[in-house]
């Protein structure tokens, strides 16, 4: 919890004083919860349904929210199972007065950071709450690293991105020159513009950067594709391409996979 805890301290992105939703439909129950959280630091928001929950306008999900297995109409796994189709995932900390084993396995098997029974000490409930706040914290930086990946990545030339793949493929700059028909100073510019424009220290950051791309473009298996005459694999800049160009493909069975043949794409709104 301690590296958790750590990462979310240092993240200016995150505001100082996370909010936390409680949902039960308890009264006594959620106020205290309320005045627990709120003097340990946090922005509590306390609402007695998870329609309430629902129908509420935020301008940012909540970091953590606790609540209630039984709430008066939908229930705590139901709300659950509703956010888990969401993009946005929020970690989720059961309560209950009910130890039912199936029930709590339910939750936990369903990515639930904790599932504690009333009595429950509130130790043990501040400490569920921070590891879920933690691991938003750290989901939230992930996501706007992504962003601003992305961000540089549209901002290549078409020759730019081609040099891409070959860099993070592992290829020397006479080798890129060769490859895409140009001088080795013209390849060496494009090169210093990539390494300047994506914002990498070297090589192997670039290298990560694409892999961070491609991972983070995806939603389903990007099938491996090599470049015919040399072996090249440039999946990952083809894939990142396709995905942010609407999936759109070359399909001459010749040029399938090569990274000079990836399309522009439109200007970022």
């Amino acid at each position: 919890m301690s590296k958790f805890l750590s990462k979310c301290a240092s993240m200016s992105m995150i505001d100082d004083r996370a909010t936390v939703a409680i949902i039960d439909s308890d009264d006594v129950s959620r106020e205290r919860l309320r005045v627990l959280l709120e003097s340990a630091g946090f922005a509590a928001e306390a609402l007695a349904s998870a329609e309430a929950y629902l129908e509420t306008k935020r301008a940012c999900p909540p970091n953590c929210i606790v609540l209630d297995v039984r709430l008066h109409g939908r229930s705590g796994l139901e709300l659950q199972a509703q956010l888990a189709k969401a993009t946005w995932q929020i970690p989720l900390v059961f309560i209950t007065s009910h130890n039912d084993v199936r029930t709590s396995v339910q939750a936990m098997k369903a990515g639930a950071i904790e599932y504690l029974t009333k009595p429950f000490r509130n130790q043990e409930a501040l400490d569920a709450v921070r590891i879920g706040i933690a691991r938003d914290c750290t989901r939230r930086a992930e996501e706007q690293v992504l962003r601003n990946l992305k961000s540089c990545f549209r901002s290549l030339s078409p020759r730019e991105r081609q040099t891409m793949a070959l860099m993070s493929a592992g290829r020397t700059v006479k080798q890129i020159a060769g490859q895409m028909s140009v001088c080795t100073q013209t390849a060496r510019i494009h090169s210093n513009r990539v390494m300047l424009k994506m914002g990498a220290r070297s090589v192997a950051s670039l290298v990560r950067m694409a892999d961070k791309l491609g991972h983070g473009s995806r939603k389903t298996e990007i099938h491996s594709r090599f470049d015919i005459e040399s072996n090249c694999p440039t999946d990952c800049i083809c894939a990142i391409a396709r995905r942010l160009n609407g999936d759109k493909r070359v399909d001459h069975p010749s040029m399938a996979g090569r990274a000079d043949f990836i399309r522009p794409l439109p200007s970022p709104s």
